[in-house]
């Protein structure tokens, strides 16, 4: 049996490169959250998205790297978040904000 490679479609490369780019504002927005958290009962969520979102990142990599693909300029702490900005978002927002991108990541990374 003969061993072959087959490289990925145009849409498989959309989509991980829009997996890539979620993330990365993903992982931008949290750094910001974990900075602002006043409720140390919620910390433990934001972390757990945080994680996520970086170990997301570290695998998109090595596929852009694996397929010899450019990895996409990405959102990053910075030149696109301001991490010693006031405090803009309640601990209740952070957790609805954490609720709904689960519900999108959920539909994005089914297809």
């Amino acid at each position: 049996m003969t061993k072959h490679q087959t490289q990925l479609t145009s849409s498989e490369i959309a989509s991980i490169w829009t997996g890539y780019m979620n993330d990365s504002m993903s992982k931008c927005i949290l750094s910001y959250f974990l900075k602002q958290i006043e409720d140390e009962d919620i910390r433990p969520v934001i972390q757990f998205a945080y994680d996520i979102s970086f170990t997301h990142l570290e695998k998109l990599t090595n596929i852009f790297q694996q397929e010899k693909l450019p990895i996409p300029t990405a959102f990053t702490m910075g030149h696109d978040v301001n991490l010693n900005a006031p405090r803009l978002f309640t601990d209740s927002f952070m957790l609805t904000y954490i609720n709904h991108m689960a519900k999108a990541g959920m539909l994005a990374y089914s297809g």
